[in-house]
């Protein structure tokens, strides 16, 4: 059989930052990769689906869809759980049936941030919003229907695609606007570009099928932890602004959804069982701010 991979979601931020490192693949192995935007397939059609994986017939699939309006999944419950919970069985179901390998990306909003050190694979979730809920309910359906795959727990993406924290205070700091940001959140800032070069190497690997033929949930996320707070701090000094940065408390940030106030995650197993890593958040965040144009 050919071998060709299948990333779903390729126009969000996950699926651009992969389409951004495929470019570093040489020609014959980037051939291997098909990216399907969310355009060219409504995800909520099971039928559509199953036609599209029938047609591109993938040993391995990228799903890098997921509904990450936060406080709008309040609003768009359904909607939600249909990408987040819904369409995860659905690949589940296709990549057991058919021989497939499924790599999926989840979240540190499956915890409710109750405890004070970095949350690891074994720690018991309990999601505070719908978001994290239907989150949840993906891993679950995954790790039930058990085709070979990894779910990998990611946290706080951002990068020069899409919409993220670190976008919006760059557009901030170029409006000249004050900064008011949450202090009492605090988690792992993730580069997407890290954590996409990270999941092609791991299906690039000739064995990944092998080596994941039962599913397997890993924590993957950048190394320290950061309050949104001091996440912008630094990207103020780094972009050598000097627009003032506020901080407010989750309380005083009206949100409609509940946030976690610690949803670090330890990434050590992955390192252990893989000998995978990302680099210091703030490492990375120099590295994106550099590819935006904001940094020297």
């Amino acid at each position: 059989m050919t071998r060709r991979i299948v990333i779903l979601g390729a126009s969000g931020q996950l699926g651009q930052a992969l389409n951004a490192e495929a470019m570093n693949l040489p020609d014959a192995t980037r051939r291997l990769l098909c990216f399907i935007p969310r355009q060219a397939l409504e995800l909520t059609d099971s039928r559509a689906l199953k036609h599209c994986l029938q047609q591109y017939s993938p040993s391995i699939i990228i799903n890098a869809c997921a509904y990450t309006n936060v406080d709008e999944a309040e609003r768009q419950v359904e909607l939600a759980w249909l990408i987040n919970q819904q369409l995860v069985a659905e690949l589940s179901h296709y990549a057991k049936a058919n021989g497939a390998a499924l790599l999926h990306c989840s979240t540190d909003y499956v915890f409710n941030g109750g405890q004070h050190q970095p949350y690891t694979e074994i720690d018991t979730p309990a999601p505070l919003n719908q978001y994290g809920k239907s989150k949840l309910a993906g891993e679950n359906a995954m790790l039930d229907i058990a085709p070979a795959g990894l779910i990998l727990r990611t946290s706080w993406l951002y990068s020069e695609f899409g919409h993220n924290f670190v976008r919006r205070i760059v557009s901030k700091i170029r409006q000249g606007s004050l900064l008011q940001v949450v202090n009492d959140q605090i988690g792992s800032p993730t580069y997407a570009r890290e954590l996409a070069a990270l999941c092609i190497k791991l299906v690039m690997a000739p064995d990944f099928t092998e080596r994941f033929a039962k599913t397997r949930l890993l924590h993957c996320a950048g190394q320290g932890q950061a309050s949104w707070y001091q996440l912008a701090q630094e990207i103020v000094r780094l972009t050598r602004s000097d627009i003032a940065v506020a901080a407010v408390s989750s309380n005083q940030w009206l949100a409609l959804a509940k946030r976690p106030a610690f949803s670090v995650l330890s990434s050590e197993a992955l390192t252990e069982q893989l000998g995978l890593s990302l680099p210091p958040w703030q490492h990375s965040l120099s590295i994106c701010l550099q590819k935006m144009g904001q940094s020297e």
